[in-house]
């Protein structure tokens, strides 16, 4: 009976090492720069990576997807762009608002709460309502 235990024992451990290896070998293979190229299908069964006469490390956009922007395409550089002093204002005008928001908070929280706070009334009856009669 041992030996029977054992051998169980050491078929789930393959089993689990089979379950955490193969989405490592699928997911490592996406790792590579020839997933980029020839996809997940291309990746695993070895397939011809295209060839480039590209000589930068950086692809050519090729059309296929026109939804991701152009980087030849980026604007300029914003020109009105604020000062020192505009920033060092604005930042104090910010300064003096918490402050205000602050002072008002504990002000409000200064204000005291009535002690006996009214009962509320009492809840009507239902009415009696019978079908057919108004």
């Amino acid at each position: 009976m041992a030996t029977d235990d054992q051998g169980i024992a050491a078929g789930r451990r393959a089993f689990i090492a089979a379950i955490v290896a193969v989405p490592l070998v699928f997911g490592l293979s996406a790792c590579s720069e020839r997933m980029l190229d020839t996809g997940l299908f291309g990746a695993v069964t070895g397939a011809e990576q295209p060839v480039s006469d590209n000589k930068s490390p950086i692809r050519n956009m090729t059309g296929e997807r026109t939804g991701y922007p152009n980087l030849g395409t980026v604007p300029p550089r914003p020109t009105d762009l604020t000062t020192e002093a505009q920033r060092q204002q604005a930042m104090d005008g910010l300064a003096r608002d918490r402050a205000a928001s602050r002072r008002t908070k504990e002000q409000t929280e200064a204000i005291p709460m009535p002690e006996p706070l009214p009962t509320p009334m009492a809840v009507p009856p239902r009415p009696n309502l019978q079908p057919g009669r108004s």
